[in-house]
Formats: C-alpha cells, sequence, structure tokens
C-alpha cells in the first residue's frame, strides 16, 4: 500500500496474480524477485527432499564407467577411478544435497578433497553427459 503512495485505487483495479511481488524501489522488478524466489524454492527442495543413499550414486556411477565399486572407495590414484570419485562427490554434494562431509566419511578422504573433487565432478560429468548423448 504504502509503495502505491497510498492510492487504494491502483490494488483495487487489480487481480492477485497481476500485482507486483515486491517494492521495486527496494528489490528491482516483480520479475527479479519471482526469479529469486523460484531459485530458493529449488535450493530448499534439493536440501530438504529424501537423499539419494551414497552407495546408490557409488553402484550407479560404477556401471556408468565401467569401474569397480569398490575400487570407487579405494585409495587407487589411477585416472578413472579418481574421476569416479569425483563424479560421485559432486553427484552427491550437488545434486543430491548430501555435505561434503558425510561423502568424506564415506569415501574414506577428507572434506576439503571433496570440495576439491566436486569442481573436478562437474567437468567429467559434463563430458560423460555429452558423449552419451552422442552415442559414444
Amino acid at each position: 500500500m504504502r509503495s502505491a503512495g497510498g492510492d487504494k485505487s491502483i490494488l483495487k483495479g487489480r487481480n492477485k496474480e497481476d500485482r507486483e511481488l515486491s517494492d521495486q524501489r527496494i528489490l528491482g522488478s516483480g520479475e527479479f524477485v519471482g526469479a529469486l524466489r523460484q531459485q530458493a524454492e529449488r535450493l530448499f527442495e534439493k536440501k530438504y527432499q529424501p537423499k539419494r543413499n551414497i552407495e546408490e550414486l557409488v553402484k550407479e556411477v560404477a556401471v556408468r564407467l565401467e569401474v569397480s565399486p569398490e575400487l570407487i572407495c579405494s585409495k587407487n590414484r589411477q585416472r578413472k577411478y579418481s574421476e569416479a570419485r569425483a563424479l560421485v562427490a559432486y553427484l552427491a554434494v550437488e545434486e543430491t544435497g548430501h555435505t561434503a562431509a558425510d561423502v568424506a566419511r564415506f569415501l574414506g578422504v577428507r572434506r576439503m578433497s571433496v570440495h576439491e573433487a566436486v569442481t573436478k565432478g562437474k567437468e567429467v560429468c559434463h563430458r560423460v553427459c555429452s558423449s552419451t548423448r552422442r552415442g559414444t
């Protein structure tokens, strides 16, 4: 009401859907605020949705990359296992909302290593997904 300058006639003629979500002078346009709300809702859902088990993610990645699930969780430093661990870390933290500490405990690595692996895992994910779409 105040943002309309105290003029109730401005609000009376509008449908509920047509009203702005904010005072443009403070937050910006209603589109901007709507986009922020949608992003916040997605983050909220990701954080509080039922999480897929990390063990399930390891098995799924093992099948996708054709490696042994046991070797993903090992200290093996070969590239294919390192990338598989990174992909598990990325999927667990970014896609399913597990904490880095939970993933670190499961994989037997330090929490900082999981944060580094998430960045690497994102690259691996894009490479693996794009090669799957091309049929290779």
